[in-house]
């Protein structure tokens, strides 16, 4: 096919210290690829540092700082609207960056996630064709108990406003593509699945001998949220580590402030009482770090509420891992119950800790982690990225955009 040129907005990319989201994995991995096969892939990430314009990994990489005048209205606001004003802040300097670089040369397709509605500005005003990701499923998130006020609603408000101006909208799951169709009406929803691969073969294994050799132990990777139903694990965990005294909890990932507590790792500690000294917390990993991690564990948990075939589950199945998931969420699309892997009810501690009780001892583990890295095939750059590309070509053929006005490169 034509050599496309491709821009991804994201508030968050690999490059930056502060990610730790599954977003960032994804853009990295897709934008990757397509510049592999030859296109001419731009990023636009928000930075904390600086502004600078820089190749990773044959992908053109283009910071964007928010400024300073946003934070004289959210101190005039008392910080009620910090998150909101966040995020349009963000909107309007990926606006800013994507107009100037669409002027040198003219953009194919604008790729933006719905996570921080980056694209509110730049959707209705950049003559682009545009595609919004559903990377996550804020619309929901009152269903995982994220307490509401007005920031909240706003944010809220924000994303549905950028799915109502979007005219091409995918999602990498059935689960999120059907909630859409019915939170957000949004009637045609495309589905493509997100590839994934084992980025690096040269892994670090310093964090997994200082800390894990030896080690028997269950994993939990990810932020420390409520909708990644961490607190569900938190509660369930006293149980297995009572059961078996040579068992270890290892979570890593950011600790995050919730309406439960505020820290989510000190509220695992509580809950863990004098086992916790059998509960090891590391902070976020690079996948250097990390894959060794994932590699000896005897178990994965990720018992989340509300979730979009998450990462964490494609690289803990990739590499072999028997993961216990939860009914409902996107696991199921994924994950066949006794076969490569195991599905517990949501929010349910009980039938957690009893799950994961019985499958510590399961004999059919590694026949299941096996069938895992199997299933894993389905989701090769070869499939998913054909698969984009696909969908990039045809609304591109078809017009599908009326705001698309480019120039002939």
């Amino acid at each position: 096919m034509a050599k496309l040129r491709i821009a991804f907005a994201t508030p968050e990319f690999v490059t930056e210290k502060h990610f730790d989201g599954g977003l960032a994995n994804y853009i990295h991995r897709v934008s990757r690829i397509l510049a592999q096969r030859g296109h001419d892939v731009h990023v636009v990430t928000l930075s904390l540092t600086d502004e600078a314009k820089f190749e990773h990994e044959g992908v053109t990489v283009h910071r964007v700082m928010l400024k300073r005048g946003w934070q004289a209205f959210n101190r005039a606001t008392r910080y009620s609207f910090s998150t909101s004003l966040h995020w349009l802040n963000f909107s309007a300097q990926v606006y800013r960056k994507l107009k100037q670089l669409h002027r040198q040369k003219a953009f194919h397709v604008v790729q933006y996630p719905n996570y921080s509605s980056c694209g509110l500005f730049s959707i209705p005003f950049l003559r682009a064709t545009h595609v919004v990701r559903a990377s996550s499923l804020e619309l929901a998130s009152n269903d995982a108990g994220v307490r509401r006020n007005l920031d909240l609603v706003l944010v809220h408000y924000l994303e549905a406003l950028q799915y109502r101006l979007a005219k091409n909208i995918y999602a990498p799951s059935q689960t999120t593509q059907r909630a859409l169709v019915r939170k957000a009406a949004s009637d045609q929803v495309a589905l493509i699945r997100t590839p994934f691969y084992v980025e690096t073969d040269d892994w670090d294994n310093t964090i997994y001998e200082q800390f894990l050799k030896g080690k028997k132990y269950v994993l939990y990777f990810g932020r420390f949220q409520l909708h990644k139903g961490f607190h569900t694990l938190a509660e369930a965990l006293p149980r297995l580590l009572n059961h078996y005294r040579d068992s270890y909890a290892i979570l890593v990932g950011r600790d995050m402030e919730t309406s439960l507590a505020p820290s989510m790792a000190a509220f695992a500690r509580s809950r863990c009482g004098s086992l916790a000294t059998r509960l090891i917390m590391l902070e976020n990993l690079p996948h250097r770090q990390l894959y060794p991690v994932i590699a000896g564990a005897h178990l994965v948990v990720l018992p989340s509420l509300i979730d979009n075939l998450p990462n964490a589950c494609l690289e803990a199945m990739g590499l072999g891992k028997v993961v216990i998931g939860t009914h409902g969420i996107s696991f199921d699309e994924l994950i066949t119950d006794g076969v490569n892997g195991f599905l517990v009810p949501p929010n349910n501690p009980e039938a957690l800790a009893e799950k994961m009780i019985s499958a510590w001892v399961d004999p059919r583990l590694e026949q299941m982690g096996k069938v895992a890295r199997e299933q894993m095939e389905q989701f090769a750059p070869d499939k998913t990225v054909a698969s984009l590309l696909g969908y990039y070509s045809t609304l591109l053929r078809n017009g599908h955009d009326n705001n698309q006005d480019r120039q002939q490169t």
